[in-house]
């Protein structure tokens, strides 16, 4: 019991309450425990602020430790994050120089297939050297292929050639007839045949075309156009070696 005034009515159950709230940590606690005091106001006043001093002191220290806390996972988080970036520095360092390596291979291989594509594209054009392609004449049953080409090649004036073999070729278009395709024993009776044909057969339903590889069929229709427009303005070029060329034989440059 403490000191001072006897008890009043319904002390016991202030001083139940008052035990009950001590026991919860706290400045609250504390100031309910003291004012629930039956002492003077002048004997209370150095225990209030002993209370409140002692309940900011510990709030300080509360408040200092969470924030040392918050700042170690901070920094753990800040670590954690430099090595993370660093390591995907060194990956990405590893990927760029991997991609060179892949980029000078593509490059290497790029070039070997341009390469091989232009030595496969000479090679064929070497085996069609002796090569021509009558189109336009007519389809007939039972036909002779070297009779055709024959008859042909005496239009165009060129009589004593050798014929190996003639025979169509290509696919088969609804309305047209396919090309009939002549292999000579003799280059320079192709280049007879060449340079005679579109005057002797300018009458004619059929004529003569070199039978030309596919790369250098595409690089032919590619400037057909210009060459058009060029021949109407008196620019004869022909098509010789996979490339449109002047007169003097020089591949001739498009604009």
């Amino acid at each position: 019991m403490p000191k001072g005034k006897p008890p009043k009515e319904g002390s016991v159950s202030k001083t139940t309450s008052a035990s009950r709230t001590a026991s919860q940590p706290g400045l609250r606690s504390n100031l309910t425990h003291y004012l629930l005091r039956d002492e003077p106001e002048a004997d209370m006043e150095p225990d209030i602020a002993k209370c409140v001093n002692t309940a900011i002191d510990r709030l300080r220290k509360t408040f200092v430790k969470e924030i040392n806390s918050l700042q170690d996972d901070f920094n753990k988080a800040i670590d954690d994050l430099r090595q993370s970036v660093l390591e995907l520095a060194e990956q990405n360092s590893t990927l760029k120089e991997r991609c060179d390596v892949l980029e000078q291979r593509v490059t290497t291989l790029e070039h070997d297939k341009t390469s091989h594509d232009s030595l496969i594209n000479k090679q064929e054009r070497f085996t069609r050297r002796n090569n021509i392609r009558i189109v336009g004449v007519k389809t007939t049953e039972g036909e002779d292929g070297i009779q055709l080409a024959t008859m042909v090649l005496d239009e165009v004036g060129v009589q004593s050639c050798k014929i190996e073999r003639a025979h169509r070729d290509g696919k088969t278009v609804s309305g047209r007839d396919r090309h009939l395709l002549v292999k000579l024993s003799f280059y320079q009776d192709k280049v007879s045949i060449m340079k005679n044909a579109r005057r002797a057969l300018a009458t004619k339903d059929y004529y003569i075309v070199d039978d030309l590889t596919q790369t250098d069929l595409k690089e032919k229709r590619k400037w057909m156009k210009q060459v058009q427009e060029l021949y109407h303005n008196d620019v004869k070029l022909r098509f010789s070696g996979g490339l449109w060329r002047s007169n003097d034989g020089k591949p001739y440059k498009f604009e």
